[in-house]
């Protein structure tokens, strides 16, 4: 019965809407895979591409988190805040909307290193708001 009332919404959903959420599948796909094969260091010079800028699209914006964080919750795979930001980020670029990448670090429980990801756009955060009160900033790309 979920699965039927899922693929009803997706349905129900605009063409234009149903495309997105597909980009957003597979572009969290790719981020995991490159999470998991590409070291950081290869990857930092292109989360520094497309700086933020102040021009976007409030409603694109939207539309990006809306997609980005439905595709998440029902991909087979773990698609945290990392492969999120990764996705949304390249979403934005593709559509001439600048995003700066945020990493940040915290404890939660005694010690238990907390590590969080999320993407800021226009001045409000794209992905990942959920888990960043928790953390300090300690590095910031675009």
């Amino acid at each position: 019965m979920k699965l039927r009332r899922k693929i009803g919404t997706f349905l129900g959903m605009s063409g234009a809407d149903r495309l997105l959420i597909c980009e957003a599948i597979l572009l969290l796909a790719l981020a995991r895979l490159i999470v998991l094969t590409v070291p950081f260091r290869f990857m930092a010079p292109w989360l520094s591409r497309a700086p933020e800028t102040s021009a976007c699209d409030e409603a694109l914006l939207l539309r990006v988190r809306i997609a980005v964080t439905a595709a998440a919750r029902n991909v087979p795979w773990n698609a945290v805040c990392l492969p999120q930001a990764i996705a949304a980020k390249a979403m934005l670029a593709r559509r001439g909307c600048g995003s700066s990448f945020h990493l940040g670090a915290g404890f939660g429980a005694p010690d238990k290193l907390i590590a969080h990801a999320w993407l800021v756009a226009g001045g409000r955060i794209v992905v990942g708001a959920a888990g960043i009160r928790d953390v300090t900033s300690i590095a910031r790309f675009g």
